[in-house]
């Protein structure tokens, strides 16, 4: 880690002579450009809005997102995505990759990711697979970093609550000359409670867990059309494990994640840019079980990509060449694989009118050569736009599900594997004005190959067909906000029962501001009822539920109050068979800047 700290703060504070013109270099994968189907992002204010420094109470809130959480803080976190599996949602900062590749199934756990050093995030529903290939297949995650925009600015945020939780972090915005960033420091810590529940294991044994985050971004203009951005980030989450039959067991979890990122562009001219990415990132989890002792798992994903971008009036190009190097090591286990990729998006706009295409050309290791694509087309007349989006995503086998080794006798691993298919399409009706924007979106995702587990290991012998509709309303009026959503999904041609996916969900959040500073929030959440399995295997069906926060933020000057109330019926329901959610519980928040 002193390692990491160091360059960290060498490139933040480094002094640079020679005084350039303000121009901002800019090529690279924007979905906002490209993408026709359903979005929804956090600015600044949503993520800072939230009493914790952990974005997976962010991203919570996001409308057609199913959350899964294996107890209170520092339990893991997973998201659901119009049907498909957690696993097949893709996380991405400035454009790196960052699922984790010690894990099973390459599925990225956002349990201690801190939102302190973001400026924005993103969700693009259904496939992203030409852009970002593979593990984006049910939908992305896209977070931007901040760079250095407020500078110069050092920003303070104290957390705390209920069950000895509290969290802070301490970043700044520095500028130096044709140079910036944003260093950030993150941490939290939770006494927390039991991951398994008390209903179905009568567990009352805390679990507690730690985080610590070190993140440095920055942008540095050489010259007027040649520019860098560099990404650095060492964070580790500690974390008590229950087992799934006790609650009591002494086992522990410790993870370790590094990113490192540049990105060059150069301007050709008023309408081309090229750059070139060369990012890592790395997983290290270490866990201690009473059962199997120590274990420990590594991942690192390296990526490498050159693009190309042209933009003339209504054409709008973007190519590209990438290439990935997957690794996975336990025990004596230790084994890689190659991704070899080119790519083109094209966008085209006339008179209202907006087509979409895309290619993306895959070479594997193992697989050889496959495709996937995309095709859209929208119409704006006004204040109506009409969208129509289909997409194809895939995953690739996770280097585990192919070669890991026995457990307990068990096979696991199985290099017969094939990728995991998904065929999207929707229609969507957006209708835009000043103070009311409503939505309606209906899909369908078609998946085929999906990887199980059964008793000879992984298989492929999945697939469904998961379709519904999703209508969301965003309305301001006078000192009101209203945001409701809807979701409902029904589920086709399952081989495999499809579980932790309810088939409805509906939301609203009322806010209300007797000053332009100040706000007062309400958030209501239903959720239906969901199948999932017990400890012996067997089928279970879980009750649906219902909750409501409340909360409150008052800026005032340069400094910044919260206070929260969580789950405020005390509703002791379930997203996951036998874990724990938070009981009624209360946070604050005091943010300063300087």
């Amino acid at each position: 880690m002193s390692v990491v700290l160091l360059i960290c703060i060498f490139l933040s504070f480094s002094a640079f002579s020679e005084d350039l013109e303000s121009i901002e270099v800019q090529s690279g994968k924007d979905l906002s450009e490209f993408n026709l189907g359903s979005s929804e992002s956090l600015n600044e204010y949503d993520l800072e809005k939230e009493n914790s420094a952990l974005l997976s109470e962010s991203l919570d809130n996001l409308s057609g997102v199913t959350p899964s959480h294996n107890g209170g803080p520092g339990g893991r976190v997973s998201y659901f995505i119009r049907g498909t599996e957690a696993r097949h949602v893709s996380f991405t900062i400035d454009s790196l990759r960052i699922n984790d590749t010690s894990n099973t199934d390459r599925q990225f756990d956002s349990a201690f990711l801190s939102s302190a050093f973001l400026s924005n995030v993103t969700l693009y529903k259904g496939p992203q697979a030409v852009l970002f290939g593979s593990d984006a297949m049910g939908g992305l995650f896209d977070m931007k970093t901040r760079k250095g925009e407020h500078a110069p600015e050092t920003r303070l945020s104290v957390n705390g609550g209920s069950f000895g939780t509290y969290d802070s972090s301490l970043s700044h915005d520095w500028k130096a000359q044709n140079h910036q960033g944003t260093l950030t420091w993150s941490s939290m810590r939770t006494d927390g409670l039991s991951h398994l529940n008390k209903k179905r294991f009568d567990a009352t044994e805390r679990d507690g867990a730690d985080m610590t985050q070190l993140t440095s971004s920055s942008r540095h203009r050489w010259a007027d059309k040649w520019q860098t951005d560099i990404l650095f980030s060492f964070l580790r989450g500690n974390n008590e494990l229950d087992g799934r039959v006790k609650d009591n067991d002494n086992d522990e979890s410790r993870n370790d994640q590094y990113m490192a990122q540049q990105k060059t562009s150069y301007e050709l001219n008023t309408y081309s840019a090229i750059s070139l990415r060369n990012g890592l990132s790395r997983h290290q989890r270490n866990i201690k079980t009473e059962a199997v002792g120590f274990d420990q798992y590594e991942g690192d994903l390296i990526q490498n990509e050159f693009l190309f971008d042209y933009e003339k009036d209504r054409f709008h190009f973007l190519s590209g060449l990438a290439s990935e190097h997957e690794t996975y090591q336990q025990r004596q286990l230790e084994r890689a694989a190659n991704l070899h990729s080119l790519f083109m998006q094209m966008k085209w706009g006339r008179n209202g009118l907006t087509l979409q295409s895309g290619l993306r050309m895959e070479n594997h290791s193992r697989y050889g050569n496959f495709q996937t694509g995309s095709a859209g087309m929208g119409y704006t007349h006004g204040s109506e736009t009409l969208t129509l989006q289909y997409s194809q995503g895939f995953k690739a086998p996770s280097l585990y599900q192919l070669y890991g080794l026995p457990v307990f006798g068990f096979p696991v691993g199985n290099k017969e594997l094939v990728p995991e298919r998904n065929h999207a399409y929707e229609a969507r009706w957006l209708h835009a004005l000043e103070d009311l924007k409503t939505e309606v979106a209906l899909f369908q995702n078609r998946l085929s190959n999906l990887i199980t587990y059964g008793n000879t290991g992984y298989l492929n012998q999945g697939r469904f067909t998961a379709q519904g509709i999703e209508a969301s309303a965003d309305w301001t009026l006078d000192k009101f906000r209203f945001k409701p959503t809807y979701m409902q999904q029904e589920f086709k041609d399952e081989i495999t029962p499809v579980l932790r996916r309810p088939l409805r969900q509906y939301r609203l959040e009322l806010a209300y501001f007797p000053f332009e500073s100040w706000e007062l929030f309400m958030r209501y959440k239903h959720y239906d009822a969901r199948k999932d399995i017990d400890e012996n295997g067997s089928r279970v069906k879980l009750s649906g539920f219902e909750t409501l926060d409340l909360g409150t933020r008052l800026i005032s000057g340069k400094n910044d109050y919260g206070l929260q109330l969580i789950n405020i019926f005390d509703r002791n329901y379930e997203e996951l068979y036998g874990y724990s959610v938070l009981p009624l519980s209360i946070f604050f928040h005091y943010g300063r800047t300087f």
